[in-house]
């Protein structure tokens, strides 16, 4: 019974409660946003687009990267409160070849708020690039807390126009370098060398002013200096062989390497000033780390050698060591145990080099000519300030146990470098066409493992091309440098400024292949200098010829090996004859077949408009059969002028209609335009 007036009086209350029930009030918001625009800047970038609707790009102006902004709202029903303001930029650098990506939109979090209308921004740059584009954003909020749905917002460029200036203004750098004294002893002492040398553009293709020993304890010392009263350095990078920058506060104006911490070589040494901006503005130091060495020709003494038919020579009865050393103007030389027993650095210096000729050792001087064919033998002296003897020696290499070898011993440095390379240069006859040898590998290298193994001391180069030579050595050291001053024997030559160059004395320039000769003393040559023949027609001669090296390029006789002259002597003769003509005047006549090629015998007439009874052969003797075709074949002589062979011949019998209308004086005749003309 009571339950259920419990639950009637439930049920009332319920009836009652829905009965009192207020009406839902509309949900309209009648707050307005605020607006807001930009004042101390560039105005707000709107897209523009054209009638068709295609948008366009806003264009972005540049503004430095320290700017002062100005901005205002307002709001219409109420108060503005505050404002949430955003920069956005791209990446610092594109790609190589592409364009800068598109400006992001601001995300929530790249939003700050301020109740302020202005700051101060400083718009961050790259270290590789002074400019880069950003985009500001702001909206005003309201007291109810509603926003601008429309930013204010501008694009545009900043550019970092003044960085702070670097400056190096210390790099040192303490090292010892060595010298061989008289006695043989080594000197060793520390340099001192300051670097002032920068790398730019301008000399970038040049090499650096500055060296310094190969193992040398190197410090830089700088600052950075702002240029823009405000701003501040706040940080440096660094690099000298680390793989990347080094990044150091800015109280940290001092680097210090230890020697034998960085390798030799071209350096440069390069520091970046780091501002607000992350911007940063470049200087560096270069220099060349190990000094290169010096090279000189350490040849043989000329004059202890016998002069025989005007050559500086000795006979060889065999090429054993042991006929080598018996020879008493070989001694000292580097042909005999001094080429083992002398370092680099305490040979003489000489322009001087042996030619290796059948039995024969020549030694030879600047301008003089080699035989064609033979092997020619250069010996280099040299120094080295800072760099070890690391010459290329096997372990099981017996030289190198010789405990007189000097030269096949490793070690610290001595003041001389470990070898030499070389390389020549031909100037071709007839026509001076130029061939440029390849550079010669080490020597040199006593270790029968490597691929250039070369138990060599000197530069052995074979001559196979007649003409004009110049060759040059370099030294190299033990750190793999080598003496660069002559970059490329072909400038020496065609400027012609040979004797004037201060290292003209590290070139020899000489000749290769004797000239063939005429043999005047041969009982059968034929004319003799004023022979009076007693005919025109048919003259016999007999131009017989020497040739002291002969070398015939058909592969059927042409030497097998370097160091000798070919089985057969290939000749040339060309003769032409020159005389007096009916006017008085010189003429010259090329008789048919008076080109020969190995044979002396020659049949020559004299032609009637030679009317003179002094005639002169004119001849050209050549050691190559097809000189002009085939390059450094041969060369030729001339005998021209007064060296031509003068003889005499008869009057001529008849004068052919136009030669005597020429003695009798002019008269009308054939127009010499007409194709009939005088010889």
């Amino acid at each position: 019974m009571r339950c259920r007036a419990g639950l009637v009086l439930f049920v009332l209350t319920l009836i009652i409660g829905v009965g009192c029930r207020k009406p839902l009030a509309p949900n309209v918001d009648r707050n307005e946003p605020p607006e807001t625009w930009i004042t101390g800047a560039p105005q707000d970038t709107i897209t523009e687009k054209d009638p068709d609707g295609t948008a366009h790009a806003p264009k972005a102006g540049t503004l430095p990267v320290r700017f002062h902004i100005y901005w205002a709202g307002s709001d219409p029903d109420g108060a503005v409160v505050g404002f949430y303001y955003a920069v956005v930029e791209t990446i610092p650098v594109p790609p190589p070849g592409l364009q800068p990506p598109p400006l992001p939109g601001p995300k929530p979090r790249d939003y700050r708020f301020t109740t302020r209308t202005d700051t101060t921004l400083i718009f961050d740059v790259s270290e590789f690039r002074a400019d880069r584009q950003h985009a500001f954003y702001v909206y005003a909020v309201d007291d109810k807390g509603k926003p601008d749905p429309t930013p204010a917002r501008f694009f545009f460029k900043a550019l970092d126009r003044f960085p702070p200036d670097p400056y190096i203004y210390e790099a040192r750098a303490v090292g010892p370098i060595y010298r061989m004294l008289q006695d043989g002893t080594v000197f060793t002492r520390d340099t001192t060398r300051f670097v002032t040398d920068s790398l730019t553009v301008a000399n970038n293709t040049d090499a650096p002013r500055d060296t310094v020993p190969a193992v040398s304890d190197l410090t830089f010392k700088w600052r950075g200096e702002p240029t823009i009263q405000g701003t501040y350095v706040t940080g440096y990078k660094y690099r000298l062989d680390e793989p990347d920058f080094v990044e150091v506060p800015a109280e940290s104006t001092i680097k210090f390497y230890r020697r034998g911490t960085i390798a030799t070589g071209l350096k440069v040494f390069t520091l970046r000033v780091l501002d607000e901006a992350n911007g940063a503005a470049p200087t560096n130091r270069r220099f060349q780390m190990n000094f290169a060495p010096d090279t000189w020709f350490a040849g043989p003494d000329t004059s202890r050698f016998p002069l025989v038919n005007a050559q500086r020579q000795v006979t060889v009865r065999d090429w054993s060591d042991a006929t080598l050393r018996d020879i008493p103007a070989l001694q000292g030389t580097m042909l005999s145990s001094d080429s083992l027993t002398k370092l680099p650095a305490e040979r003489t210096q000489r322009i001087t080099f042996f030619e290796l000729y059948k039995d024969k050792i020549y030694a030879h001087g600047e301008g003089d000519t080699v035989n064609l064919n033979s092997w020619v033998v250069f010996h280099a002296g040299g120094s080295d300030l800072d760099s070890p003897y690391s010459v290329a020696v096997g372990p099981n290499e017996p030289v190198g146990h010789d405990p007189a070898a000097r030269v096949a011993h490793p070690g610290p440095p001595n003041g001389s470098p470990i070898g030499i390379v070389s390389t020549f240069e031909t100037v071709q006859t007839p026509f001076d066409s130029k061939v440029a040898g390849l550079l010669s590998g080490l020597i040199p290298v006593f270790d029968p493992a490597r691929v250039d193994y070369k138990p060599l001391i000197g530069a052995y180069l074979e001559m196979h091309d007649a003409g004009q030579v110049f060759v040059t050595l370099r030294s190299v050291d033990g750190n793999g440098e080598s003496d660069k001053r002559i970059r490329d024997l072909r400038t020496f030559v065609s400027t012609g400024h040979l004797d004037d160059s201060a290292l003209r004395s590290r070139i020899i320039m000489f000749y290769v292949d004797h000239p063939p000769r005429l043999d005047f003393a041969h009982p059968g040559f034929t004319p003799s200098p004023d022979t009076t023949f007693f005919t025109r027609d048919n003259i016999k001669f007999n131009l017989f010829a020497v040739d002291d090296d002969p070398y015939d390029l058909d592969p059927a006789n042409r030497p097998l090996h370097t160091g000798g002259p070919s089985n057969t002597v290939v000749l040339r003769w060309t003769v032409t004859l020159r005389g007096k003509n009916a006017l008085g005047n010189d003429t010259t006549f090329a008789p048919p077949g008076a080109f020969r090629v190995s044979n002396p015998a020659i049949t020559v007439s004299v032609p009637s408009w030679i009317v003179g009874q002094d005639v002169y052969a004119e001849i050209e003797l050549c050691d190559c059969a097809d000189c002009e075709g085939a390059q450094g074949s041969g060369r030729c002589i001339n005998l021209k002028g007064p060296s031509a062979i003068h003889f005499r011949v008869p009057p001529p019998t008849t004068v052919p209609a136009a030669q005597s209308s020429m003695l009798q004086g002019p008269r009308p005749g054939p127009n010499p335009k007409s194709g009939r003309s005088k010889p």
